[in-house]
């Protein structure tokens, strides 16, 4: 079974993955041009069949997440794919054999808001920040939670380095006690997000996490904003994700097929990154950090991320083995 990441190891991930990455930010709208929320802290348009494709500026190029590819909101009570949403709720609203709650009230996030990248490489949450509230269809037959990155010269194929993940209230709550559809976990279960790229060549290659699982009698949750490391994915066209859980029956998962999404990041590829640096400038400082998350001037025996630090203020980071 597939373990979930640590806070430390989360942590060490995304100091490593912050070097010569470009981030996705929702607080540059493309299509559409503005985002509003309505009472539920969702965005207004979620049921609007117009957008198959989200669109956000971003340095050099812009990312496109997909809503509703069908182009069917069947009368304005269904949607796919991405949408993003505010707040952070935290509330469960399910009830003793019944899920009817979680219909109207699905614009939570169980970290409590938008994903904040801290100086320090951490994560925190922050409720005023937006994010992306994803629903996995698997009955339509093709992804319904794809995410694209064309370059600002049309090159439409990237590198993924990373996404921050967390859970979406619904789900976690199912596997907690049960809901409507859904028997709460027990030992063994898991709740699993799985990353799919898309090579230039159409070949696909997945990466997995696990959301929630049930094991040595504990339940175990991504409830904080998670680095789910894609860089093993290589060079792709598109990045689409599938869930899988163990409470499954003959018409699929049980467990709600929701998760949350903030701070997609691919490989910066300008010229300009960080393999062109000044040669001018000087290192002011290094700094060592185990897989523990544990920082030393000293490198620690086994793996270490090397973070350097430059007089300009920039940073640079690798990982090397004593």
């Amino acid at each position: 079974m597939k373990k979930l990441f640590t806070l430390a190891a989360s942590a060490l991930m995304a100091s490593a993955a912050w070097a010569g990455v470009i981030t996705l930010d929702m607080n540059k709208p493309l299509n559409p041009e503005s985002l509003e929320y309505g009472e539920n802290n969702v965005w207004v348009g979620c049921y609007d069949g117009n957008y198959p494709y989200l669109e956000f500026g971003a340095e050099s190029g812009e990312f496109m997440l997909s809503h509703l590819l069908s182009g069917d909101s069947w009368g304005g009570y269904y949607w796919d794919g991405f949408t993003p949403a505010i707040g952070g709720d935290i509330t469960d609203y399910g009830q003793a054999g019944s899920s009817a709650g979680w219909t109207v009230n699905y614009g939570g996030c169980m970290a409590g808001g938008g994903c904040v990248l801290n100086e320090d490489g951490t994560a925190s949450a922050d409720p005023e920040q937006p994010y992306f509230v994803a629903y996995y269809a698997s009955f339509w037959g093709f992804p319904t939670n794809e995410v694209k990155y064309v370059a600002e010269d049309g090159d439409e194929t990237f590198e993924p380095v990373g996404v921050y993940i967390c859970n979406h209230p619904w789900p976690y709550y199912g596997c907690e006690h049960g809901d409507g559809f859904s028997e709460p976990f027990a030992e063994g279960d898991y709740f699993e997000l799985i990353a799919v790229g898309v090579g230039v060549d159409g070949t696909e290659k997945r990466v997995r996490i696990n959301l929630v699982e049930f094991t040595n009698g504990e339940l175990k949750a991504l409830n904080d904003w998670t680095f789910f490391d894609l860089s093993e994915l290589g060079e792709v066209t598109s990045v689409y994700f599938e869930m899988y859980s163990t409470d499954s029956g003959a018409y699929g998962m049980n467990t709600a097929a929701y998760f949350c999404m903030d701070k997609f990041q691919v490989k910066d590829r300008r010229p300009t990154s960080v393999e062109n640096v000044d040669a001018e400038k000087t290192v002011a400082g290094v700094k060592y950090v185990n897989m523990a998350g544990m920082m030393s001037d000293k490198p620690f025996d086994g793996v270490n991320v090397v973070v350097t630090v430059y007089s300009d203020g920039t940073t640079s980071t690798a990982k090397v083995i004593k």
